[in-house]
């Protein structure tokens, strides 16, 4: 199993930028984000009664002068966000050699911008029992092997962590209802961010007559006629889903970005960040 090549000089040349994550608290480990959870920061959050154990130094003295009660200061820790980045493997992400070279591009731009956040990093793939952690940029590349018959993205379930950021990469090619699929995607989530990637011809398909499509998938062909009419009712549908996509992630609060291969990477990073997926970093 050879994984799909990156061009890493073109994706560092472009990736300047980072996740553009929110800035509500949100739950993780020690770092450089405000958490919902409370610590040592110095960013005061509220009282509660002192009981023993509590350190003496968070004691609020004064109030303890006024009242006589023991009060203890809290306040918000600092912490750096979970982020699940869910990448989709299956046969469809590589049905041709440029779709399969934007998507390496875009997973990787992705894995750039997703390290750059400080976050405690898992990449979702092939399995969503199998999920790997991504410290470097680089390590997402061995995970590009498009050889699977579904979607995780189809999995029945998907063990994304509490609170977690979730970044999703898929054409989404796949039978699912987006008003289905997008909440649970952000069930007990802060934010998500879905980034849908195909062929120009995979959403603008030219009208040539009769053809048998073969789904690289199932394996399942299908003798189709490829008029005009067909082509107008294809373009509909497709644009339905996108649409039902953007609409569903947005009713969440997250984010939707549409790339077609053939875009040079440069321009994919200018769309993600156009789409509000990514900042300057």
């Amino acid at each position: 199993m050879t994984p799909i090549p990156v061009d890493w000089a073109a994706v560092h040349a472009a990736a300047a930028f980072r996740l553009a994550a929110p800035r509500q608290p949100i739950s993780g480990r020690v770092g450089e984000r405000l958490g919902s959870g409370t610590g040592s920061s110095l960013e005061f959050q509220e009282y509660r009664p002192y009981v023993p154990g509590d350190d003496l130094r968070h004691v609020d003295w004064a109030a303890y002068a006024r009242s006589d009660s023991l009060n203890i200061r809290l306040y918000r820790e600092e912490v750096a966000p979970r982020l699940d980045l869910l990448i989709d493997v299956s046969r469809s992400m590589a049905v041709s050699p440029e779709k399969a070279a934007a998507y390496g591009n875009a997973a990787a731009l992705l894995a750039c911008a997703c390290a750059r956040t400080g976050a405690d990093v898992r990449i979702f793939s092939a399995s969503p029992s199998d999920a790997r952690s991504l410290v470097r940029a680089e390590d997402i590349e061995p995970l590009l092997v498009c050889e699977g018959a579904t979607s995780v993205l189809e999995a029945p379930h998907l063990p994304l962590r509490r609170r977690s950021l979730r970044v999703v990469l898929s054409d989404f090619l796949f039978p699912h209802d987006a008003d289905v699929l997008v909440p649970r995607l952000g069930r007990d989530g802060a934010w998500v961010a879905l980034v849908q990637l195909t062929l120009p011809e995979e959403a603008e398909p030219r009208a040539i007559g009769g053809q048998r499509l073969v789904d690289v998938e199932s394996r399942k062909g299908l003798d189709l006629v490829l008029d005009e009419t067909a082509v107008r009712d294809y373009a509909a549908r497709f644009n339905r889903l996108r649409s039902g996509l953007s609409r569903a992630v947005r009713r969440i609060g997250g984010r939707f970005a549409y790339l077609h291969a053939g875009l040079p990477v440069g321009d994919a990073a200018r769309a993600l960040a156009a789409a509000g997926v990514l900042e300057p970093a």
